[in-house]
């Protein structure tokens, strides 16, 4: 239950990706998992282009009877082709992504949530060849599983991080205001709550009856604790825990979008103000 004295409340350790606007992104890392399925089908691209090359060297080698030098710079130039070129060249024009990630549904931006720069995609790509090239993808594999956020060595140089965009499609149902609590929320000042915060709640209620109920209560009694120094009056004394946090959210988002309303209907009010303003007189 939550009591009206508010506990000091522990410091959110989660990662969430906001733009240098402040705007909360609804996208997730990719898993390890899945960067290794797409980095396979990148491999396999790319080994293909150093095979197909270097026969094609040794050929023109053979049949134009070039000199020693100039077809081992040709080679030279067919590796960092396939190792180098391919990633860049695939990253800048599809804007993060490769015949991989296109097929698994990701795609590279900055820590930021910005696009890719083509020095960010170089950096990217001439670290590959040590950590997944030369080590036989263990360094990155590594790396992958001990960072929370997935990230590989390159990643973490060129300052990038690999989003998963295609997920399952998720129904935003808004979240019922328990009545008993009303009157308390539509008094409550709920205006300084984090939008990562809001987010967990979301995204905890509706499947807190599938978790087991001590970590149910344990999950519960955490976000409690980090949502009401932001929450002003605390709720009535003996108000269970997760009625709470539902009663916040849905105030939160009833607030929301009738701001969102009256700002719109407003921006129309203008706009109609100013196309009639030629013709006022």
């Amino acid at each position: 239950m939550v009591t009206s004295g508010a506990a000091p409340a522990a410091a959110s350790t989660r990662d969430a990706l906001i733009t240098g606007e402040a705007v909360l992104l609804d996208l997730r890392p990719a898993s390890f998992a899945v960067r290794m399925l797409s980095g396979a089908i990148d491999g396999a691209v790319q080994l293909l282009l150093l095979i197909g090359g270097s026969v094609a060297v040794a050929w023109a080698a053979t049949a134009l009877s070039l000199d020693t030098g100039l077809a081992t710079a040709a080679l030279l130039v067919t590796a960092v082709s396939a190792y180098v070129g391919y990633p860049l060249l695939c990253e800048t024009l599809g804007r993060g992504r490769s015949l991989g990630r296109l097929v698994v549904g990701t795609r590279v931006v900055r820590d930021d949530g910005g696009p890719l720069h083509v020095r960010q995609s170089l950096l990217r790509a001439v670290c590959a060849m040590l950590e997944i090239w030369a080590t036989a993808g263990a360094l990155a594999l590594t790396c992958s599983v001990i960072d929370r956020r997935s990230r590989r060595l390159g990643d973490m140089m060129a300052g990038t991080l690999v989003l998963q965009e295609r997920m399952r499609h998720r129904s935003a149902e808004p979240l019922p205001l328990p009545a008993a609590l009303e009157p308390w929320a539509r008094a409550a000042d709920l205006g300084r709550l984090p939008a990562p915060l809001v987010q967990e709640i979301r995204s905890f209620l509706p499947r807190a009856e599938r978790i087991h109920p001590e970590s149910r209560r344990a999950l519960a009694r955490d976000l409690v604790q980090r949502t009401l120094p932001h929450v002003a009056p605390a709720p009535p004394p003996g108000t269970d825990q997760e009625a709470f946090l539902a009663a916040v959210v849905a105030e939160r988002a009833f607030r929301d979008e009738t701001r969102l309303r009256r700002s719109d209907a407003r921006r129309r009010e203008l706009g109609a103000e100013m196309r009639a303003l030629p013709f006022s007189r």
